[in-house]
C-alpha cells in the first residue's frame, strides 16, 4: 500500500472514533495531522512509508496492516492527562 493510501485508511479509522485527522501534502510527502477532539493542542503528525506508520520525528507506531492498533497507540499518546 502506498503512503497516501495507508494514511487515508488511518484517517478514516481515527475520524470514525471522533478524532480530527487531516491529510496534508508537504514537500517531503503526505502527513496525517491528528488532534485530540477535546484538546486541540494535543496533536501531532503521522507519516507512512507504505509499510509502517511513524511519528513525524521517526519513532514507529505500527505496521499499516494493523490500522486499529496504530489508532489505539495514537489515541494513547495524545490522551488527556489523567484519562
Amino acid at each position: 500500500m502506498d503512503a497516501t493510501a495507508s494514511l487515508e485508511v488511518l484517517r478514516d479509522e481515527l475520524t470514525s472514533r471522533g478524532w480530527t485527522a487531516d491529510l496534508r501534502r508537504t514537500r517531503s510527502g503526505p502527513v496525517l495531522h491528528v488532534q485530540h477532539p477535546a484538546h486541540p493542542r494535543m496533536n501531532d503528525d503521522v507519516v507512512s512509508d507504505g509499510a509502517a506508520f511513524r511519528w513525524a520525528w521517526g519513532q514507529g507506531i505500527g505496521p499499516v496492516a494493523e490500522v486499529s492498533a496504530a489508532a489505539d497507540r495514537i489515541q494513547y499518546v495524545l490522551r488527556e492527562v489523567g484519562a
